[in-house]
């Protein structure tokens, strides 16, 4: 017996998914340290005023840039891959056709892709689009390492205008929405979300999210930041939406908040193409199923 064939679909193709993210700190060679203890990136091509670390065999997914005249960080781009040359000019064609005006990727991203552009959102943040990055032979020798950067979170002044950019132009998917207040988008690569998005009176990255594969290995980074009073912003917490059990820490020197999870629901092709988004309640129990109630506000993520 044969499995049912996807639907086609009626919408055009989006981005394959999360490639990396691209972070002025204040002080690159602290930031390098504190992604390598607390979150597991392997530190590799870096001079006084770049960084690259990965987590697996793609060149990066973390950049840093030196900036210390900063007091904390800063959110300069986030990077999406794309499938295909195909793929990559119905994005360009799409993005053009929306008024948004296209830049060429950074000397440094050009010669780590074969191809790619690049556009501003309506925050402000600059969003790559890149075809085939440079990989490495191996993954980094296993030392608590992620598994794969899954998804950053931002809060957003321009809640609409920013749904509108990702869904209608890029070709993001809505996988869940809690109420008119946080989107949970989907890329090709069928993970929940490559991108949430929250309504607040500010923009910022409130946080990045990286798998690592096991339970272990989430709890074993946890005992790291507690062991170098490392805040904890969130903690052991059950995701209904994209059922991930996870924990938060926090230092603004070094970005944003660093989720670390282990299991993130990954929608089959067919419900891919044919899900439906949940319209969730503002509850703390659709935060984390574990809430005792629905006023246990210990932690309002």
């Amino acid at each position: 017996m044969t499995s049912a064939t996807p639907p086609m679909r009626a919408t055009p193709r989006g981005p394959d998914g999360v490639a990396y993210v691209r972070l002025a700190v204040p002080n690159l060679a602290q930031t390098i340290e504190f992604l390598d203890f607390h979150v597991g990136l392997a530190l590799e091509e870096h001079d006084d005023t770049h960084a690259y670390l990965r987590v697996g065999l793609e060149h990066h997914s973390v950049e840093l840039v030196a900036a210390p005249e900063l007091e904390q960080f800063r959110y300069d781009a986030v990077g999406y891959h794309v499938a295909n040359a195909t793929d990559l000019a119905d994005l360009r064609e799409r993005v053009t056709a929306a008024g948004h005006e296209v830049h060429p990727l950074q000397d440094r991203m050009k010669s780590l892709c074969q191809d790619g552009f690049a556009v501003t959102d309506p925050n402000g943040t600059t969003v790559e689009l890149v075809l085939d990055m440079v990989e490495y032979a191996e993954t980094p020798w296993p030392d608590l390492r992620p598994e794969t950067l899954v998804h950053p979170f931002v809060v957003t002044d321009r809640y609409e205008e920013t749904l509108h950019f990702y869904l209608d132009v890029l070709g993001f998917r809505a996988s869940d929405y809690v109420e008119d207040f946080t989107a949970f988008l989907r890329c090709e690569d069928r993970y929940h979300h490559s991108l949430a998005v929250r309504r607040a009176d500010r923009y910022a990255l409130e946080h990045l999210c990286f798998i690592m594969g096991s339970m272990d290995g989430v709890m074993r980074r946890r005992a790291r930041a507690q062991y170098k009073q490392v805040a904890i912003l969130g903690d052991v917490v059950n995701h209904s939406a994209s059922t991930s059990i996870a924990f938060y820490l926090y230092d603004p020197k070094h970005g944003p908040r660093y989720e670390l999870c282990d299991g993130h629901r990954v929608l089959t092709p067919e419900e891919h193409e044919t899900h439906r988004p949940r319209r969730l309640k503002r509850d703390p129990r659709n935060i984390d199923v574990w809430r005792a109630a629905a006023d246990d506000r210990t932690w309002a993520h």
